[in-house]
């Protein structure tokens, strides 16, 4: 990986900092930041340091300092190492240590609403158990968004952003799958996968982020051949009448792009309901990049 500013700072006599700008961990008074001179200790202070009493925990231990070594040996980036071996540390220490909030990566505005989305849905299913009822797979999602936010950021190791994404994308899944009933009186359908792609302001454009999302639709319906509805939204700025025709354009979009896929247009439905389902009410007028998406549910 490339060699940091900061790190020909520090040659400088300047303080040295972590590639990685994130301290605090979303509000918890957790410093690790990286330090190429101190990764050495940080990895083996973790791997030495005592276990978490979690199977969650002992799994994202390890997972953090497999991914700091892989940092380190295959990429020379002991910045990220030291970042993410000192993160094992701290899981190791019994702390709740939460996926990184990309606001404190250098991301812009409408990369941060787009991965604050992934991450709250993350976050919501840990909360609601799966650390407890699926240890190791509830810790590849973790360190795999982590490993997708950390990639993202520096943007070179495409083959490696995308392997990120898809790991992640498979390991949520199984997150979100409802335990097998032992037992039914009759057939139960299996929930709907739902996948959505966000848009910039007053734009059609897809984005690099929504091209994983729509290449992890694509595979979910080539499994299964079934069904499959693409809805256009737009936020509450602007004339309802644009909006609807915005919304219709933002679902055409998504809609060539799954054709090109492989998808076939006649198992699709699409559809466009302007500013009229808004996924985060607001008032009329104001802008928010949440609500210009295109879901993609597939039966």
């Amino acid at each position: 990986m490339q060699l940091r500013p900061s790190f020909i700072c520090a040659i400088g006599g300047v303080a040295l900092l972590s590639a990685c700008s994130s301290v605090d961990n979303s509000g918890m008074a957790v410093m690790y930041g990286g330090n190429p001179l101190t990764y050495g200790s940080s990895v083996n202070e973790a791997v030495t340091g005592a276990e978490p009493t979690t199977a969650f925990g002992k799994a994202l231990k390890a997972e953090y300092i497999a991914y700091a070594q892989r940092e380190a040996d295959e990429w020379y980036d002991f910045f990220d190492a030291d970042f993410f071996a000192k993160k094992a540390g701290k899981v190791a220490e019994n702390e709740t240590i939460l996926p990184e909030d990309p606001a404190n990566w250098r991301f812009d505005a409408e990369e941060i609403a787009q991965k604050r989305a992934v991450r709250d849905e993350l976050i919501a299913l840990l909360d609601d158990g799966k650390r407890e009822e699926k240890p190791d797979t509830a810790a590849i999602a973790q360190a795999r968004y982590d490993c997708w936010i950390e990639e993202s950021e520096e943007g070179w190791q495409t083959e490696l952003i995308s392997q990120c994404w898809k790991d992640f994308e498979a390991a949520m899944a199984e997150l979100r799958a409802e335990p097998e009933m032992v037992a039914t009186p009759a057939p139960v359908a299996a929930a709907p996968r739902l996948f959505t792609i966000f848009f910039d302001f007053d734009s059609t454009a897809i984005t690099p982020v929504s091209e994983r999302v729509l290449d992890a639709a694509a595979e979910q319906w080539a499994s299964s051949m079934s069904n499959v509805t693409v809805v256009g939204h737009t936020d509450a700025s602007g004339p309802a009448t644009y909006n609807q025709g915005l919304s219709e354009r933002r679902a055409a979009a998504a809609l060539s792009e799954l054709t090109n896929r492989g998808v076939t247009a006649d198992k699709v439905d699409s559809e466009a309901v302007g500013e009229g389902e808004l996924l985060i009410p607001t008032p009329d007028g104001v802008r928010e990049p949440r609500n210009r998406r295109v879901t993609i549910s597939i039966d």
